[in-house]
């Protein structure tokens, strides 16, 4: 079964332990996840941790985590601050960006 989750608006590392408690939550229900972002206007390094951690976790599992729509916004702005958008994998291309760098 699948199920969509709205992150907050805020997930930085004062917060971050309750969007990872979250996840566990969700890992542990044995559910895939589509994270949609479009309230998440304040990110810091800490949601990208969590979100490649929650990945590689999922994938182990056999099951899956995706981002219900592309990243934009503030963690576009992120991503390319904290240099992930130089040598992307495909895999994290797909994974951030639905396959298409935005321009």
């Amino acid at each position: 079964m699948r199920q969509v989750v709205t992150v907050s608006n805020t997930v930085t590392v004062r917060s971050a332990h309750l969007f990872s408690e979250n996840l566990l939550d969700l890992f542990s229900a044995e559910q895939d996840v589509d994270l949609d972002l479009s309230e998440l206007v304040e990110v810091d390094l800490a949601f990208v941790e969590i979100v490649y951690s929650a990945r590689e976790q999922w994938a182990r599992a056999g099951r899956d985590l995706r981002l219900a729509q592309p990243a934009e916004g503030a963690v576009a702005a992120l991503l390319g601050r904290a240099g992930f958008l130089t040598n992307l994998t495909p895999r994290d291309l797909e994974f951030w960006f639905h396959g298409e760098l935005p321009q």
